[in-house]
């Protein structure tokens, strides 16, 4: 690992590289020497050596009148490194702690209702909010080669093995002469998923996901934006609207042998 690389390791800027590495060089140096040498503004190069100071990778000393910049021992700075990872672990205990009363706080948060927008790539944050829910089904409508073309195919089987794995079962019903076509829309066993293909002359340009509470609206690549409504009451009354779909609509197996 090149130098630089190395000292960005310890969380420095593109110009406190620069400057650190004039004085692990020198050893013991001025600022007019360090600010040659960097060829950079003595302001910038003081402003610079203060923040170096405050990180604990170098000391400022009086030599006479001037102020000269000495760095720390490699060592030193290692030894802070690892003092940094031992107070990074326990804040991460310490935040593992507040889980259960975080859940609560949100939990209360997420069952009101609101609406959310997402645009261009944000629309997979639904997909993994998906994931992440407490559900055991979710009820699907649309194409789903226009799902796949809005996320991505191949995000889009990973998400699908990813769904299976959390055990997560789906009701889909496809719409449009191009279910059958596509690898990553035909039904496969083991996906935890039952298809029924949408009623002749039923059109829906965008799809509609329904998950615990929330209903995703999605729309194509050529809008690229997504629409999350969080409400019992209307999830409730699109779940009603889909099972109606549902009854009229033809088994996917069965219309794929015709």
């Amino acid at each position: 690992m090149e130098i630089e690389n190395t000292l960005k390791l310890l969380d420095l800027s593109d110009k406190e590289v620069i400057i650190y590495q004039i004085c692990l060089e020198l050893g013991e140096v001025s600022l007019a020497e360090i600010a040659k040498r960097a060829q950079m503004p003595r302001t910038t190069v003081e402003y610079i050596l203060e923040q170096l100071d405050k990180k604990g990778l170098i000391q400022s000393v009086l030599k006479g009148a001037r102020r000269h910049f000495v760095p720390y021992a490699p060592k030193t700075v290692l030894g802070l490194l690892k003092q940094k990872e031992t107070e990074f672990h326990l804040q991460v205990d310490e935040f593992q702690n507040s889980i259960p009363e975080l859940n609560r706080l949100y939990k209360a948060f997420s069952l009101q209702p609101r609406i959310r927008v997402f645009e261009g790539e944000e629309i997979r944050n639904i997909y993994e909010e998906i994931l992440d829910a407490s559900i055991e089904e979710t009820w699907f409508i649309g194409d789903m080669s226009k799902t796949a073309d809005a996320v991505g195919e191949k995000y889009l089987t990973s998400w699908m093995k990813r769904r299976v794995k959390r055990h997560i079962g789906t009701k889909a019903i496809r719409v449009g002469a191009g279910e059958f076509e596509n690898e990553v829309v035909n039904a496969k066993e083991g996906y935890l998923r039952s298809v029924r293909l949408a009623p002749e002359g039923f059109e829906s340009p965008s799809h509609i996901i329904i998950y615990g509470d929330n209903v995703a609206i999605i729309t194509t690549s050529k809008e690229s934006f997504g629409t999350v409504i969080t409400s019992r009451e209307y999830a409730t009354t699109m779940k009603n609207c889909f099972m109606e779909v549902w009854k009229n609509s033809a088994d996917f197996i069965h219309r794929k042998r015709d």
